[in-house]
């Protein structure tokens, strides 16, 4: 009966933590690639927080903080000179904002690139499409939204997914053929247009690795396909940009569609 007792109790735990976990849990929408966001973001830049201060409304005090930015590039959009962040922070010895499973912690001084949309009041929070400036492809991704900026093209917003044919077994895909690949660019930039069927009209480069493998990546993503086309709704002459990039993990460098 004690045993019996025991493991009923372990059960409702069991039952508490997932209850818990999932009321609690702070659900970010999965973005293949980042970059995919600049079409459909308001504004894009790289900010460096020069100030964290409570809110004067009240209201909004008690749920978030507020960060002063300065912009050090913007790639789209307007500036917004101060943000809520959604957060608990200690500001002169007493604690403003809420902590919740979304919140965010950002410092005087952090550098980072944020990717905005526009709401009823301008939020920052831990789903916050973002890259740090701590991060060793922060200049790169500089470099791929300038690149970006100047097309008219918009990015692959509807995450369309190319069909690398992922082995489970070997953990590798076609693009391993291109591994140890010397290039002078770090990531490439594709134009492609679709067929109303979804299938590849037309693959061109907006940006090239300059790589020995350039014109050989440029036939593997025109003979390769949309995964899963069935879930997508495609346009005759539909067009999207794909960014590529190159990988370097300790000696080895491989190309990825992920960032």
């Amino acid at each position: 009966m004690k045993i019996l007792i025991r493991n009923l109790k372990k059960y409702l735990f069991l039952i508490f933590l997932t209850i818990y976990s999932s009321g609690y849990c702070c659900i970010c929408s999965s973005v293949p690639n980042i970059f995919n966001l600049y079409s459909k973001s308001d504004l894009i830049a790289d900010i460096t927080i020069t100030n964290v201060h409570s809110s004067q409304d009240k209201n909004f005090s008690k749920k978030y903080y507020m960060v002063d930015v300065k912009y050090n590039t913007i790639y789209k959009g307007k500036k917004i000179n101060s943000f809520y962040v959604s957060g608990s922070k200690l500001i002169a010895g007493k604690y403003f904002g809420e902590m919740t499973s979304c919140s965010l912690n950002l410092e005087k001084g952090d550098r980072l690139i944020i990717f905005h949309n526009l709401g009823k009041i301008h939020l920052l929070h831990y789903c916050t499409a973002r890259i740090s400036g701590n991060k060793v492809k922060f200049q790169e991704s500089k470099q791929i939204l300038e690149s970006l900026s100047r097309q008219s093209i918009q990015t692959n917003y509807k995450n369309f997914i190319i069909d690398t044919h992922f082995n489970s077994k070997t953990g590798k895909t076609d693009l391993n053929k291109f591994d140890g690949i010397k290039a002078k660019n770090n990531f490439a930039l594709f134009e492609i247009t679709l067929n109303a069927d979804g299938s590849f009209k037309n693959v061109e480069y907006i940006k090239k690795m300059d790589s020995q493998y350039d014109q050989e990546i440029l036939d593997y993503i025109k003979s390769s396909k949309i995964l899963h086309k069935e879930k997508f709704e495609f346009s005759e002459n539909e067009k999207f940009i794909l960014p590529i990039h190159i990988i370097k993990d300790k000696n080895k460098t491989f190309v990825s569609l992920y960032y």
